[in-house]
C-alpha cells in the first residue's frame, strides 16, 4: 500500500509539472512573469503534493482497470511488537516426535520493500538537500563577512522611489557579480569592482535584485530545490526548476526595463557584469546571481527585443494565474483512479453487479421497529463510541463495529461511518477480507482431514513461488506448525494448505459458510466466490483472503458458526422468539480445534493479534489486512479483526473493520485494540 501511495503521488507530481511545462509553451508570447508563476506553483505543488492528496477529498476519475478486478497479491501481515516466538504454550507445544527447528527458524529477518525504497530515495535526496543547506550557510557567512557598500546612496534612493523597497547593499570579495540572498531580510551583495560603476549601472543592478525581493525569489529558490530533492528521480521536476531560474531572471530584467532603463544600456551593463563574473567568485546556491552566464544569451535577446517592454503582467492577471494553477494542483492531488469493483457504496445504491434491496443512507438498523429490534441500546452506544475513537486514532475513511450473539444470530450492535456520515458498512459493503478468511480455510482443511494442527510446513523463508508467482510473508520462517502459521498469519503456509485441500473442496467450504450468499437481512450485500482450479495460484490467494468478496456481516456470521461448535446460525436484525434455526457445517471437534488455534493468534508471544487480548477472558479471533477496491472508488487497505469472547463459551462475536487507516495499516494494529475495548465493555453489560 505504501508503494502504491508513493507511486500515485509521483504520478500526480509528473502530471502537474508536465502540465506546467506545457503551459509555458502556450504562454511563450506572454510576460515571463506569467510563466514564472505557473512554474513556481507547480514546483510548490510538487513539494506539498503528498500532504495535499492526504487531506483533500478524493475526486474519482475513470480508470481503464476492469470493473471486476480483484487482487492477487496478498498483504503480508506484521507481527505485534514485542513478540518473542510463535512457539509459545498458547500456540501449542511442538509434537514430541518432531525435530526442533533450527534456532534461526523462528527468528524473523527481512528487509522489506518499503525500507529499500526509502533508502534509495534518501541516497538521491540527501545530496540535493546537503547542497541547498551548504549554500544557505555559505550565503549567511558571506553576509556576516561583508561590509557596507559606500557610494550607493543615490542609486538606493532612486531604486526605493521606483519600487518602494529599500536596498541593503553590502560589498564582499567572494562574489564577482551582484547577488541577492536572505529569506527574511534580503541583502544585495556586490563585488569590490562595483566601486567603479556609475549610478546608472548601480540603479539597474538594484532594480533587478529588488525585483527578486518583491517576487520572493529567494524563498522560491528554496522551494524549488526542496522539490528537486523530494522528487530527484523525476526529470520533469529538474527541467521545471531550471526553466524557473530562466524565467525569474527574465522577469527581473523586465522589471528593470519597465522602470525606464534603456534596453541597449541595460544589455551593455549585463554583458559587462557577466564578463566580470568569469573569475572564481561563484554565487552560492543560497543566493541568486545576476550574472549567470548560462542564461546570458536568452536574457540579452529578450532585453533588446523590440516588443519586450510591452509584455507586462497585470496584478489581476497574476492573481488569476496563481488561482488557476493552484486549482490544477489541488485537482490532481485529490484525483484517483476509480476501480468500479463489486464493493457496495455504504450510502448509495449498489452497482448492478450486486442485487440488494433498497436501503436508506443511514444505518438500516434504525428502520427496524424498536419492539422487535435485536439491537441492545447499551451495546450500540459502546459500538458507536469505540467506532468514533477508532476513526480518530487510525485516521480511517470508514469503519464498522459489529456485535452478534452467536447462539441466536441476532445483531446486537451495528455502528458504521463512511466519510464522516453514518452508514451501514457492515451489512451493505463487501471487501476482500484478508487473513480473516484463513479461519475458513483452516476449518475446511481440518474437517476434511487433509491437515492436522501439529503438521509442520516449510516456511520458504517468507517467499514461496507457486505456479510462477510469489507469495510473501512479513517475516522469514524456516519451518512452522499449522498452529504457529496461524498465529503469525503465514500466507505461504496457508497457500500450501489450499494446495492440499484443492479448489473444489475449498469453494464448497466457502459456500458452506454462506460467504457467497446474501445473509437474510434486508438490504444486505452479497459476496462473490470465483471458480478455482484444483491447484491454482488464484485459489491459493483466495485461501489467504484476497480475490474474493464478503461483507463484514457474512464474515462475522461465519465466525459465529465456529463459536457455535460448527453450527451456522443466520444473522438477523429482529429479536428471535423461539430457537434459532441451526445448520451444522463442521464437526464439533473440528470447531474446537479451530478455536484453539485462533486463541493462539491472540495469546502467542509472536503473533498478529496480541492487541486483542481482554484481561481475564479468553479470546479467539483473527486479524485481516487486505488491499481491496473501496466503496467510494479506488483502492486501499481494509484492516479488520473478528473474534469471539469468551472463546470457550462465547457471548459475543465482534468484528471491527477500518478502511484506509493511516501509517502502516494492519488488522493487528488498527482493529485488534478496538475489538479488545468493545469486548471488555460488552462483557461488563448485563
Amino acid at each position: 500500500m505504501l508503494l502504491e501511495r508513493l507511486a500515485l503521488d509521483a504520478l500526480r507530481v509528473a502530471v502537474v509539472v508536465g502540465l506546467a511545462l506545457a503551459a509555458t509553451l502556450l504562454l511563450r508570447r506572454r510576460a515571463p512573469a506569467a510563466r514564472r508563476i505557473v512554474l513556481a506553483t507547480a514546483l510548490a505543488g510538487a513539494l506539498v503534493m503528498p500532504a495535499v492528496s492526504a487531506v483533500t477529498p478524493a475526486l474519482n476519475l475513470p480508470s481503464p482497470i476492469p470493473a471486476a478486478r480483484l487482487h492477487l497479491a496478498p498483504v503480508p501481515e506484521p507481527l505485534v511488537d514485542g513478540a518473542a516466538s510463535p512457539a509459545s504454550e498458547a500456540a501449542g507445544p511442538l509434537p514430541a516426535n518432531a525435530a526442533t527447528p533450527p534456532a534461526a527458524a523462528l527468528t524473523p529477518w527481512h528487509l522489506d520493500t518499503s525500507t529499500v525504497l526509502l533508502l534509495v530515495w534518501a541516497l538521491g535526496a540527501i545530496p540535493v538537500l546537503a547542497r541547498l543547506l551548504l549554500g544557505l550557510a555559505r550565503s549567511r557567512s558571506l553576509v556576516r563577512r561583508s561590509t557596507t557598500a559606500r557610494g550607493w546612496a543615490l542609486a538606493v534612493a532612486r531604486a526605493r522611489k521606483a519600487t518602494g523597497l529599500r536596498a541593503d547593499v553590502r560589498v564582499t570579495g567572494a562574489v564577482d557579480a551582484p547577488a541577492v540572498t536572505g529569506l527574511l531580510r534580503p541583502v544585495i551583495l556586490v563585488p569590490p569592482a562595483s566601486s567603479a560603476w556609475d549610478d546608472e549601472r548601480r540603479l539597474a543592478v538594484l532594480l533587478h535584485e529588488l525585483a527578486h525581493v518583491h517576487q520572493r525569489d529567494c524563498l522560491l529558490q528554496v522551494v524549488a530545490q526542496l522539490a528537486c530533492a523530494m522528487h530527484w528521480f523525476d526529470p520533469l521536476v529538474w527541467v521545471a526548476a531550471r526553466r524557473l531560474r530562466i524565467e525569474r531572471e527574465l522577469s527581473a530584467d523586465e522589471a528593470v526595463l519597465a522602470a525606464g532603463t534603456r534596453p541597449s544600456r541595460y544589455a551593455e551593463d549585463l554583458l559587462a557584469i557577466a564578463s566580470a563574473s568569469w573569475g572564481s567568485g561563484d554565487v552560492p546556491s543560497g543566493a541568486l546571481g545576476m550574472g549567470e552566464r548560462s542564461q546570458l544569451a536568452a536574457r540579452v535577446t529578450a532585453i533588446v527585443s523590440s516588443d519586450r517592454v510591452r509584455r507586462t503582467l497585470r496584478r489581476g492577471h497574476a492573481a488569476s494565474l496563481v488561482g488557476a494553477s493552484a486549482v490544477v494542483v489541488v485537482g490532481v492531488a485529490c484525483s484517483t483512479a476509480t476501480t468500479a469493483g463489486p464493493a457496495v457504496p455504504a450510502s448509495d445504491a449498489p452497482p448492478p453487479a450486486i442485487a440488494t434491496a433498497p436501503a436508506p443512507a443511514t444505518s438500516s438498523l434504525a428502520a427496524a421497529s424498536p419492539a422487535v429490534s435485536s439491537v441492545r441500546p447499551a451495546l450500540q452506544a459502546i459500538a458507536e463510541e469505540e467506532l468514533d475513537r477508532a476513526l480518530a486514532d487510525t485516521g480511517g475513511k470508514a469503519a464498522t463495529v459489529l456485535v452478534l450473539d452467536p447462539s441466536t444470530g441476532e445483531i446486537l450492535a451495528d455502528a458504521g461511518k463512511a466519510n464522516g456520515a453514518p452508514a451501514d458498512v457492515a451489512v451493505r459493503t463487501v471487501y476482500e477480507p484478508g487473513s480473516t478468511m484463513k479461519a475458513i480455510t483452516l476449518a475446511g482443511a481440518l474437517d476434511d482431514g487433509v491437515v492436522h494442527p501439529d503438521d509442520r510446513f516449510d516456511g520458504e523463508r517468507g517467499a514461496w513461488t507457486y505456479q510462477g508467482k510469489v507469495l510473501h510473508d512479513s517475516h522469514s520462517w524456516d519451518a512452522l506448525t499449522l498452529a504457529q502459521a496461524t498465529a503469525v498469519s503465514s500466507n505461504v503456509v496457508y497457500a500450501k494448505v489450499f494446495d492440499k485441500l484443492g479448489g473444489a473442496r475449498f469453494r464448497g467450504w466457502l459456500h458452506a459458510f454462506h460467504l457467497g450468499d446474501a445473509p437474510p437481512v434486508d438490504g444486505a450485500a452479497a459476496g462473490s466466490i470465483p471458480s478455482f482450479e484444483e491447484h491454482s495460484f488464484r485459489g491459493a490467494v483466495a485461501a489467504v483472503g484476497e480475490g474474493l468478496l464478503a461483507s463484514p456481516l457474512q464474515v462475522a456470521a461465519a465466525y459465529g458458526a465456529i463459536a457455535n461448535g460448527g453450527e451456522y446460525v443466520a444473522p438477523t436484525r429482529t429479536r428471535r422468539t423461539g430457537p434459532a434455526p441451526r445448520q451444522r457445517i463442521l464437526r464439533e471437534e473440528t470447531a474446537r480445534a479451530v478455536v484453539g488455534l485462533l486463541e493462539g493468534v491472540v495469546t502467542a508471544d509472536h503473533a498478529t493479534g496480541g492487541l486483542a487480548k481482554v484481561e481475564g477472558v479468553s479470546v479467539a479471533g483473527k486479524t485481516g489486512t487486505a488491499e481491496t477496491a473501496l466503496p467510494g472508488g479506488g483502492e486501499g487497505i481494509y484492516a479488520s479483526f473478528v473474534g469471539f469472547v469468551p472463546s470457550r463459551a462465547p457471548r459475543f462475536v465482534i468484528l471491527v473493520g477500518v478502511e484506509q487507516p493511516a501509517g502502516e495499516p494492519s488488522g493487528g494494529q488498527d482493529a485488534a485494540p478496538v475489538f479488545a475495548r468493545v469486548a471488555t465493555r460488552a462483557l461488563a453489560t448485563n
